[in-house]
C-alpha cells in the first residue's frame, strides 16, 4: 500500500521540444509497481501550458484537481476535470492544453516502465 502525497512530487520535466506554449512545469512520482515492473501507479501534476504528449505505454488516469483539454492527432478533443477518468492507449499522440494546473493519479501498463518514463521525461 501507499499514500499519495500532496505536493510532494519530484521533477518530471516535459521534453522542451514538445512544448508549444508557455512554460509548463511537470512533477510526478511512481509510488507502487508490480514485481515484474509492467504495472505502475503514481501521481503527476503540471502547471499551465500547451505541449505534445506521446504515450509510450497504456495509461489510465483519474483527475484529482484542475483540468486539461487533450486533442488526439485524429482531431478528437476531450476536456478532463476533477473526478474524470480516462484511458490513453500506447502509441497515442496528443496535444495537452492546461489552462492553470492539473493533478492526476495514473496507472501505467508497459513492458519496460523505468526506461520508458526516463526516456519520455528527457532523463535517460
Amino acid at each position: 500500500t501507499a499514500t499519495l502525497p500532496q505536493g510532494d512530487f519530484g521533477p518530471f520535466p516535459i521534453d522542451p521540444a514538445w512544448i508549444i506554449e508557455g512554460t509548463p512545469t511537470a512533477r510526478g512520482n511512481v509510488y507502487l509497481q508490480s514485481a515484474d515492473k509492467r504495472v505502475s501507479h503514481g501521481g503527476w501534476e503540471c502547471t499551465a501550458g500547451k505541449f505534445h504528449w506521446n504515450f509510450g505505454w497504456d495509461e489510465f488516469v483519474h483527475i484529482l484537481e484542475g483540468e486539461a483539454t487533450i486533442q488526439e492527432e485524429n482531431g478528437k478533443t476531450i476536456t478532463l476535470r476533477r473526478s474524470d477518468l480516462a484511458h490513453f492507449p500506447k502509441g497515442l499522440k496528443t496535444v495537452w492544453t492546461v489552462p492553470n494546473f492539473i493533478r492526476k493519479v495514473f496507472t501505467l501498463r508497459t513492458d519496460d516502465f523505468v526506461e520508458e518514463v526516463k526516456r519520455q521525461a528527457g532523463q535517460a
